[in-house]
């Protein structure tokens, strides 16, 4: 995968406008989106949640466990200053549709893998992608009566067939859902996707059916295109969770009890061994 890329760091905000995402690319296999807006739609998917940054913007993240919710890495910075927002100011919103939720929590602390961050200057690196997991612990558990949490699983490959549950700009009233997408490339641990995304769908959860059961193996992190086709790109989930996972549980660059440097993220040029795609960040 040798293209030349460029990232847009955007979230869907509430009182400010962005920059729409390309229309994504449907293939025979894709399927549409769902809107999951009716307690039967959503059923099953309830520990899939809007995540309210600050009253200023929002993202999509998804419980791993009662008291543990997966996200995108760059979903915890200030898109403007560049710094870790305080997980306190973060709330959680299970199964949010229609003004209401499963349940509602703010976050206690929150941890980032320790290899994702801005390169310097304006070049980005791939691993940025590979690395954009952050995990919010939220200040109680919610019970799984509520919602249940997802299990991880490891396994992308190039042709694979996943799905996807986001909430975003436009669509942010209740989650919606696309039942089929494809995975057009792995390398590297990033992955490359036809899966319908747009700006606040950073985090969310992409699903592979395993077992009849679905499991995370990827986080949408960026969205654009590749060689002129609207993808999502994500990483594959397996080897970087269960690093962060293990800083987590040492409480290795937990904040707000320990801040690493937050480097601010700004447009870039190049992405070093990728596939020369044009990105925007959901």
């Amino acid at each position: 995968m040798k293209l030349r890329t460029r990232f847009y760091l955007f979230m869907a905000t509430m009182a400010v406008s962005v920059v729409l995402a390309p229309t994504p690319h449907v293939r025979a296999q894709d399927t549409g989106l769902e809107s999951l807006n009716t307690w039967g739609s959503n059923r099953g998917w309830e520990g899939v949640g809007l995540l309210n940054l600050e009253n200023r913007a929002t993202c999509t993240g998804s419980m791993i466990s009662a008291d543990l919710v997966l996200t995108a890495a760059h979903c915890l910075y200030d898109i403007k200053t560049g710094k870790r927002i305080d997980p306190h100011r973060v709330e959680f919103r299970a199964g949010w549709r229609d003004g209401k939720s499963i349940a509602r929590r703010f976050g206690k602390a929150a941890v980032i893998h320790p290899k994702y961050g801005g390169a310097d200057g304006e070049v980005i690196s791939s691993q940025n992608i590979r690395y954009d997991i952050a995990l919010l612990q939220l200040s109680a558990p919610i019970q799984t009566t509520h919602a249940d949490p997802f299990r991880t699983d490891r396994g992308v490959t190039s042709g694979s067939q996943v799905s996807v549950v986001s909430y975003g700009k436009g669509r942010n009233q209740a989650a919606s859902r696309q039942r089929a997408c494809q995975v057009l490339e792995y390398r590297s641990g990033v992955v490359a996707m036809t899966c319908d995304a747009v700006p606040g769908s950073s985090g969310s959860p992409v699903f592979a059916i395993r077992a009849g059961r679905p499991r995370i193996v990827s986080v949408v992190s960026a969205i654009g295109n590749l060689d002129g086709r609207p993808v999502s790109f994500g990483m594959d989930i397996e080897q970087p969770l269960a690093e962060l996972m293990t800083d987590f549980r040492a409480g290795l660059g937990v904040y707000p009890t320990a801040t690493p440097d937050a480097r601010r993220i700004t447009v870039g040029g190049g992405l070093q061994g990728s596939t020369g795609a044009r990105f925007l960040r959901p």
